[in-house]
């Protein structure tokens, strides 16, 4: 399901979905929010997102184009499509990837999304965070800032920070060597000793204002918030919490997806 609205002035875009397996139930909420910079100039939401979970593949996807690039909700969009086409076209739901095939795959999405661009690159620049989930196991990559939380039986196993530590720079998609800056993990998981699991991607309008202990309690919360709604109530509550977020040091555009997987008749 898609929603596109503009309430109290708030321009966004919203997608929820849910699916139900021979061994799990899996359902995801996405919102996309403009930031109050982009809504009083008049400007356009420079994030995307694409989220699936009723593919044999399951995946999530975020983009965050750069403030500076003129033209990044073109190259954000972009960067989002041709990995969604790569995932349906080049994944196979069985395999278990190994770093040479990871690097190969994150290669390729960077040729591609050159390629898209071959003069004035930069003017397209974007970030990037996905998450794509096997049979067997789940792989996770990122460039560029933003929030990818994966939680396990409630306890927290992977997190990609928001910022770099240790500089002000943005690593993306134009970036010189963008391959070597991409941070990627595949991670085995038999499913059925894990759940519930929990995964959140965030653009950094919202991951630079979550506290590191909110950070870590955020998944447990989301989870109990699920198991006693449906997907459209969560979607309420997920719209409801982006959409009167308070920013503090900034007026980005806001992007939050969560995908949750848990037992079959659990939620109930």
């Amino acid at each position: 399901m898609h929603w596109y609205c503009r309430m109290k002035k708030l321009n966004f875009y919203s997608d929820f979905d849910e699916h139900e397996n021979d061994e799990y139930k899996v359902a995801f909420n996405a919102i996309s929010v403009k930031g109050e910079r982009h809504q009083k100039n008049n400007e356009y939401n420079q994030d995307y997102f694409r989220c699936n979970v009723k593919n044999h593949i399951k995946y999530a996807i975020v983009a965050d184009g750069l403030g500076s690039a003129k033209q990044s909700h073109i190259g954000s969009k972009k960067a989002v499509e041709l990995l969604e086409n790569m995932i349906q076209e080049n994944l196979n739901n069985d395999v278990i990837l190994s770093e040479t095939e990871i690097t190969e795959f994150n290669k390729r999405l960077v040729e591609k999304w050159e390629a898209s661009f071959p003069d004035h690159m930069r003017e397209y620049d974007t970030t990037l965070l996905y998450l794509i989930i096997f049979k067997h196991g789940v792989l996770v990559g990122s460039i560029g800032d933003g929030l990818i939380l994966c939680s396990m039986k409630n306890e927290v196993v992977y997190i990609k920070e928001g910022k770099n530590s240790f500089s002000n720079q943005t690593y993306s998609l134009a970036s010189h060597q963008a391959l070597a800056n991409f941070t990627s993990i595949y991670q085995p998981i038999t499913f059925k000793e894990k759940l519930p699991i929990v995964f959140i991607l965030a653009t950094d309008g919202v991951s630079d204002d979550l506290k590191p202990e909110m950070i870590q309690e955020l998944p447990a919360y989301l989870y109990e918030e699920f198991r006693g709604n449906s997907v459209v109530k969560m979607q309420n509550i997920i719209g409801s919490w982006i959409l009167n977020w308070e920013t503090q040091h900034h007026s980005d555009d806001r992007t939050f997806c969560i995908l949750t997987m848990w037992k079959a008749g659990e939620q109930e």
